[in-house]
């Protein structure tokens, strides 16, 4: 027989599958969850395939708060090993549900004839001074105690207060078809 004829054959070992040690592809881009804020300053994650709780360090920002959250929740995040090493963990996102308030997100989880009336919701804004713009259907009301200013659809602008002042550096002018003091 010549060295043409023969074929070797490579087996796989047993005992590298009933050593306990995962796979080494256990170690690529995984998604687990948070457990436990560890004494060290790195968050302890669990990961489906891997028997021990990992200690892993943050690439994202979280306040305790949000952090606790997340670890309450069981909520998932996304794990990335540098170097394929277990020791090496990096927690770089957490998975989020869509939120039900997006546009159409609302429209595609339920039939249209099941709708409830949406409670009304308190907006809340940062202004970085450049350019602030508000719209509404069919009215705009800004409302502080007593004053308020209310934008409606028809193009009717009402301001009222217990004070009203105006102050110009230049022209204070009053236009309108008809203008009616007192």
């Amino acid at each position: 027989m010549s060295a043409k004829d023969v074929q070797i054959a490579r087996f796989r070992s047993r005992t590298s599958d009933v050593s306990g040690e995962p796979p080494l592809d256990a170690y690529a881009t995984r998604v687990g969850h948070l457990v436990a804020i560890l004494g060290d300053g790195r968050i302890g994650v669990a990961v489906p395939g891997v028997a021990q709780t990992l200690a892993a360090r943050l690439a994202i920002s979280l306040t305790s708060a949000r952090l606790q959250a997340a670890i309450d929740s069981r909520q998932g995040a996304v794990i990335v090993f540098e170097g394929r090493s277990p020791d090496r963990a990096i927690v770089i996102g957490l998975i989020e549900s869509v939120p039900l308030d997006l546009p159409g997100a609302a429209a595609a989880t339920e039939a249209p004839t099941a709708r409830a009336p949406a409670a009304p919701r308190v907006v809340e804004a940062d202004v970085d001074g450049k350019r602030v713009r508000i719209v509404g259907n069919d009215e705009i009301v800004l409302e502080c105690g007593s004053a308020s200013i209310t934008l409606r659809r028809n193009g009717r602008v009402i301001i009222r207060g217990t004070y009203v002042e105006t102050h110009s550096e230049g022209t204070n002018r009053i236009k309108g078809a008809a203008v009616q003091i007192n």
